[in-house]
């Protein structure tokens, strides 16, 4: 890792480091680069880097110069920060940090909150006519709420979190509702009442959207989805697969018309979709046998997953690796996995939230044909040793998993 970057890890101290007061100060030392261009705000718990991405993707297929900041990244750390799908250069994140370092230090600011500066300082400097912004965790007290947005979105809502957002949905919806603006449009999907109700309280402009009401004739293929869309007379192919996507590319579309004033052209669409590459979202990392990837990591998103992975692959046999967090409602998670998965292996992941050996050996007992590992890749290799002929093996965990699984994905691509 080069030097500057290690320097600014170091600020990942491990502990949460709520609130809006150090990334304020930062903003007013760097004159304020969030105000310099309009920006969409995503808040959320599954599908708000999914939304960003198709957002930024649609704004640019309009025309528009188009920033997009999205967190964790998978491997490299200029993933967070792209103009029109490029990443920002060594260049800038050195000679940003070494300008800002007495500043940084005298306001004892936090690696995301340093990552965040880092992105709106970028965004200004490129002179984006748009930026699309996926908060960090939660919403009202996060580092990217000294957002003025011209639109919001929240995705669905779920667990997650929980010792820091709260423990009901309706607390949880309370903190990502937190980035909601004054005459500001808000765009979700059917959520749960109480999720809805919070929402209501905080804006009158409240749009609801119904994926069942904008899309039809849904079709699921190994890398990509085919659906027509209510208004135009054409079948549109996405590359991301899963139908609770569909309310993703409904929030995006959404969001996207209401920040352009006007409805998207069938050429926009096609094109943006075209444009769109989400690593770690049902990612095929190897075929025959088929490998997929996939971020999830609370119940709702391993749901939504698996429920894809039945769809796609009707009758097959499926093994699983997966990295678990001791933060996650792990065995309604592990449950999920189950119901698709003859055989699951276990592991813990390289984080400080991660479950340890002993969580991870009793969960397994507790469980049939679940069995621990001392890592993901061990997880991963011994799950594709045993699985059988045409079988399937997907691997889940979160993004702290990514590097191990890739790594294990060009291994596993040389040996054969």
């Amino acid at each position: 890792m080069q030097d500057y970057l290690s320097d600014l890890y170091k600020r990942l101290s491990g502990k949460m480091k709520l609130g809006r007061e150090r990334s304020e100060a930062l903003m007013r030392v760097l004159r304020h680069p969030e105000r310099a261009y309009p920006s969409i705000h995503v808040a959320g718990t599954n599908g708000k880097g999914s939304v960003t991405v198709l957002a930024a993707a649609l704004l640019g297929a309009s025309g528009l110069r188009t920033g997009r900041f999205v967190s964790p990244h998978l491997v490299r750390f200029h993933e967070r920060i792209t103009v029109d799908d490029r990443e920002i250069g060594d260049d800038a994140v050195r000679r940003y940090l070494k300008q800002w370092e007495k500043h940084i230090d005298r306001i004892r600011a936090s690696f995301f909150e340093v990552s965040t500066a880092l992105a709106f300082a970028w965004f200004r400097d490129r002179e984006v006519d748009a930026a699309v912004i996926e908060t960090g965790l939660g919403g009202r007290l996060d580092a990217t709420n000294v957002l003025l947005p011209r639109v919001v979105v929240i995705t669905a809502i779920d667990y997650d979190h929980t010792r820091i957002l709260g423990n009901t949905l309706r607390e949880i919806a309370g903190e990502k509702a937190g980035i909601i603006k004054k005459d500001v449009p808000v765009i979700t999907v059917k959520q749960k009442k109480e999720i809805l109700e919070v929402f209501r309280s905080r804006t009158a402009d409240l749009r609801i959207l119904d994926p069942e009401k904008i899309f039809s004739g849904v079709t699921l293929v190994p890398g990509g989805m085919r659906f027509r869309m209510k208004g135009y007379d054409e079948v549109f192919r996405v590359p991301l697969i899963g139908r609770y996507q569909l309310g993703n590319i409904a929030m995006a579309v959404a969001a996207a018309e209401a920040f352009l004033g006007r409805p998207l052209k069938a050429g926009e669409l096609r094109n943006g979709f075209a444009k769109i590459v989400w690593k770690g979202r049902f990612e095929y990392i190897g075929r025959g046998p088929d490998i997929i990837y996939d971020v999830a990591h609370n119940p709702g998103g391993i749901r939504a997953f698996c429920s894809a992975l039945k769809e796609i692959y009707p009758g097959k046999r499926i093994f699983a690796a997966v990295g678990i967090l001791r933060d996650k409602h792990a065995e309604e998670a592990l449950a999920y996995v189950q119901a698709v998965a003859e055989k699951i292996w276990l592991s813990p992941v390289d984080s400080g939230r991660s479950m340890d050996t002993e969580g991870i050996r009793e969960m397994a007992e507790r469980f049939p044909e679940v069995y621990p590992s001392e890592s993901i890749g061990d997880a991963c290799e011994r799950a594709y040793r045993e699985l059988p002929e045409h079988g399937v093996l997907c691997i889940l965990g979160s993004h702290y998993i990514a590097k191990d699984v890739y790594e294990w994905g060009r291994k596993i691509s040389v040996e054969s």
